[in-house]
């Protein structure tokens, strides 16, 4: 049984290649006339990975997509790999190409792209619009593939991430992060933060527009931020320095007049590592700066130039002490 499967999936995979034999292909088109079940098909990133692809025309395509969807009526439903207009369709499968088919029903249900960055570095997507996206660490984006209704570009962020947005007349692009809060933009340069459900939206250049399913809005203009709390449901606008909101692009972190202690804790959740004090009074050294999010050892001689102090890492701890060792 396993080798027949196989079998099939090469054959399958051979004809997307334009290899089959005749012999071959009278093969296949006896296999389908016989209801064969779905899981003899080989996987679509099977098929993604061959080159130079048989083209379905998207009339023909579509015809047959057609012809598949009328077969639907008050009877019970029929799987579709019995219905009579599958059959035909994969009749024709070496005219057309199977790989074209398939991939005509796997995008027109697919037609959204998924990025997750689970690194220590910035990830950088480029859409095809030539739009630049700055996926920071522990954040994931959603991509639509496929125009919305308005002509809309749209992505949906969880975490944060930065925006050069191309502009286009008659494509407005849009952000969806949490709490049913949309970002309208034009051309721009913007960063968003949606981490614990709220939301901050800093503009560097060009003009976005925040909305909120509440009905509020904002206009922002460069150097601005929107702020909007999950708790009590505002929306506010504050001045900003844009570098320091956004120097995370450069796999930087950035302190003002934060508590040592603070600003450890943030360290050892970057790298791993749990952080012990010698002397309480050293966790209330305030610190302003920036530190490198992917390099721990130029991180902590940044702070020990910084002040007198001396870290030890052993065993993922990182201890502080205010004494230097020679």
């Amino acid at each position: 049984m396993e080798d027949s499967k196989e079998k099939i999936r090469a054959l399958f995979i051979k004809l997307t290649k334009r290899e089959c034999t005749r012999e071959e292909r009278k093969e296949l088109i006896a296999w389908l006339q016989e209801n064969p079940a779905p899981e003899y098909l080989p996987e679509v990133e099977d098929l993604l990975q061959q080159e130079n692809w048989p083209v379905m025309p998207a009339e023909m395509a579509g015809q047959v997509f057609t012809a598949i969807m009328q077969q639907t009526s008050s009877k019970p439903v029929i799987p579709l790999w019995k219905r009579t207009a599958f059959r035909v369709a994969a009749a024709l499968l070496p005219l057309v190409g199977l790989a074209s088919l398939v991939l005509f029903f796997y995008n027109g249900k697919n037609d959204k792209r998924h990025f997750v960055n689970n690194t220590r570095q910035v990830q950088t997507i480029r859409l095809e619009d030539g739009t630049v996206i700055s996926l920071n660490q522990r954040s994931s984006l959603i991509v639509s593939t496929s125009p919305r209704k308005n002509n809309r570009r749209e992505v949906w962020l969880k975490g944060e991430a930065f925006f050069t947005v191309i502009h286009r007349a008659g494509n407005p692009f849009v952000v969806h992060v949490a709490n049913g809060i949309d970002i309208n933009v034009l051309g721009t340069a913007f960063n968003v933060n949606s981490m614990d459900n709220n939301a901050v939206v800093v503009l560097n250049e060009g003009c976005v527009k925040v909305n909120t399913s509440t009905g509020d809005a904002l206009l922002l203009h460069p150097g601005e931020m929107a702020d909007y709390s999950a708790g009590t449901k505002m929306l506010t606008r504050l001045k900003v320095d844009t570098l320091f909101q956004t120097s995370w692009r450069y796999n930087l972190m950035a302190f003002k007049g934060e508590s040592l202690k603070t600003v450890m804790q943030k360290l050892g959740e970057q790298y791993d590592y749990e952080i012990v004090f010698d002397q309480e009074e050293t966790e209330e050294l305030l610190f302003t700066g920036y530190l490198p999010s992917d390099n721990l050892e130029q991180a902590i001689a940044t702070i020990e130039q910084s002040f007198n102090l001396k870290f030890i890492l052993q065993h993922k701890i990182i201890r502080v002490s205010n004494k230097k060792i020679l």
